[in-house]
């Protein structure tokens, strides 16, 4: 079993108008409580979308709608929020938990009359495959997560000392309006390597592209090499502009064999994703690994009007479907609001 660390985003997003068939499901809008601090993280992408990650692991999306239990995106919620991945104090080290997570589904066409990823697996989906990830305005696959940070343990003093320090400074970040930064851990099945398609289950299994130093750099290999692993289904032709250094190369790899020199980034692509926290971190490996959207400390506006607000930027036709705001002088609860998009 290997352990990954990656660093995302958050944001938010808007839906389209296109007639795609998509799965509909619940998302969390969490309401402001004196207890708690909410915050979504847009915590891992794609390797088809995004490609690498800042560590130079890649994630492919099929992992991310693994139904299995205690897999996939869904394997984020009940798990525990902690500080610069201080797991390993468990509940001493935890600053809060992470109630729901929402995966941004790529759509489908609805003639093609299938519910996930994995139903074009092979390579004789290959082109439909990217056909769908051409959509316009096709969504980018990432998963979002809602973390609860609890400002009660800081009171409770059981806290670890550094954590205890910390979430005290989060809290003061969150409610001044300052970034914070995610990234999350996860333990995965296997990986493979971009460069040579060596499979390890554990660290002394890599190969040399991936021994520290090396990973992330740049090797040449064989074209033909590239496509031994495409008819070995360790590379996808998806995944090619995200691995191999000119668009020029990737038709050499497609168009059949030959032994011409390709230049193709040392990565790490990661099977089967069981995630177990979401940290709070400092200095993610992921420019672009901030919180983009804080879901409490309402200070300015009543709770109607920043739920309006929301819907303001999150658009109407896609919207959260808040019960309370669409009866006349109702009250807003002071649990969570659930909705669907």
């Amino acid at each position: 079993m290997l352990v990954k660390r990656a660093f995302q985003e958050i944001r938010l997003n808007s839906e389209s108008l296109f007639k795609i068939a998509a799965l509909k499901e619940k998302r969390v809008v969490p309401v402001d409580t004196n207890d708690c601090r909410y915050l979504r993280f847009r915590a891992i992408a794609n390797l088809e979308v995004n490609g690498f990650n800042g560590n130079f692991d890649g994630f492919p999306y099929k992992f991310f709608e693994d139904s299995e239990p205690g897999y996939g995106y869904k394997s984020f919620i009940g798990k525990r929020a902690h500080l610069e991945h201080n797991s390993q104090l468990q509940k001493r080290g935890s600053i809060g938990d992470l109630p729901d997570a929402y995966l941004n589904r790529f759509m489908y066409p609805e003639d093609l009359k299938i519910n996930k990823w994995a139903d074009l697996d092979g390579s004789k989906f290959a082109s439909q495959r990217q056909s769908i990830l051409d959509l316009p305005s096709q969504k980018d696959g990432a998963i979002e997560v809602l973390m609860c940070i609890d400002s009660t343990l800081i009171k409770k003093g059981i806290l670890e000392y550094k954590t205890q320090q910390g979430l005290e400074r989060i809290i003061k970040m969150i409610d001044t309006g300052q970034k914070l930064y995610c990234s999350m851990g996860v333990n995965i099945e296997k990986s493979s390597c971009s460069s040579c398609g060596n499979v390890a289950y554990f660290a002394n299994q890599y190969c040399d592209h991936i021994k520290k130093g090396r990973k992330g750099g740049l090797t040449i290999v064989s074209a033909n090499q590239m496509r031994d692993m495409l008819d070995n289904d360790l590379m996808r032709p998806e995944w090619l502009k995200q691995v191999v250094a000119s668009k020029y190369d990737i038709d050499e790899i497609l168009k059949g064999s030959s032994n011409k020199g390709i230049t193709v980034r040392n990565g790490e692509i990661n099977y089967k994703l069981s995630f177990f926290e979401l940290s709070v971190v400092g200095v993610p490996a992921y420019e672009q690994a901030d919180a983009l959207e804080k879901i409490a400390s309402i200070t300015d506006m009543e709770r109607k009007d920043y739920l309006r607000k929301v819907i303001a930027e999150v658009g109407e036709d896609n919207l959260f479907d808040i019960y309370s705001l669409l009866k006349d002088d109702g009250k807003i609860a002071s649990s969570c609001q659930v909705g669907s998009l």
